[in-house]
């Protein structure tokens, strides 16, 4: 009788690569804002004097509702979690013509200006704290952007990274249950950059900014009536996978 051979052929597994993403949402937590205190004019002296003052105006509004000591009551009936300012900056240039040639007789001319960032707690405080910093002179308010608190974003880094992990392992099931393969296994995971510049993170926090649409100034009475209502900040990681399928 004769014998037939069989060849059993092995077959390599399928690899699959897959980009896991999770996204939580949350109520924002604290307002930024991004203020700025600026004069342009002929004389430097002036112009240093009067941002200062604005400056020590804009301090002496901030020292009231900033918590008074560093006990939790304190910080918690705060309207102010926390502010910073820049040091007094100051530039100067000639006037030029449209092919950037000094004007004849031309006067130097100074620019000063202060920046201050901003981080309110309570959001009930925000417009009234709002229509204050407006009647500073040579005072504006860039923009508010809504954003969550450091222990916030720490409290929910492990969760956002076991949902992206999820998330790749049923994009792997996905794939290959249309292949008709039925066993899926990890080889290798690899922690993603999404928006940004520290290649540790593993968290992204999306704070949406809006912007004011107008200078804010003494003769804007109309910002006192402003409303802000806080926007939803998105904190969000992705993690890049390949798996293994048979």
């Amino acid at each position: 009788m004769k014998k037939t051979a069989f060849l059993h052929i092995m077959v390599a597994p399928l690899t699959i690569a897959v980009t896991g993403i999770a996204i939580i949402p949350r109520r924002a937590e604290r307002a930024l804002l991004d203020v700025e205190i600026s004069a342009t004019g002929f004389s430097r002296a002036f112009i240093s004097a009067e941002v200062q003052l604005s400056c020590r105006r804009l301090e002496d509004i901030l020292r009231k509702i900033s918590p008074a000591n560093d006990s939790q009551l304190a910080r918690e009936s705060a309207t102010i979690a926390h502010w910073s300012m820049t040091s007094l900056k100051t530039t100067s240039h000639l006037p030029t013509d449209q092919y950037g040639t000094v004007l004849k007789n031309a006067q130097r001319v100074y620019s000063t200006s202060v920046s201050f960032d901003i981080r309110i707690r309570d959001f009930s405080k925000l417009g009234t704290f709002a229509s204050q910093v407006s009647t500073l002179p040579y005072t504006l308010i860039h923009s508010v952007r809504w954003a969550l608190t450091s222990t916030t974003r720490q409290a929910y880094e492990s969760k956002l990274r076991a949902m992206a992990a999820e998330d790749a392992l049923e994009r792997a099931k996905d794939y290959a249950k249309a292949l008709e393969l039925t066993a899926v296994w990890p080889v290798e995971v690899k922690e993603a950059q999404w928006g940004s510049h520290d290649p540790n993170a593993v968290m992204k926090v999306q704070e949406k900014a809006m912007d004011m649409r107008r200078s804010v100034s003494d003769s804007d009475p109309a910002f006192a009536d402003l409303f802000f209502e806080p926007e939803e900040v998105t904190m969000s990681t992705r993690i890049d996978c390949k798996f293994e399928a048979e």
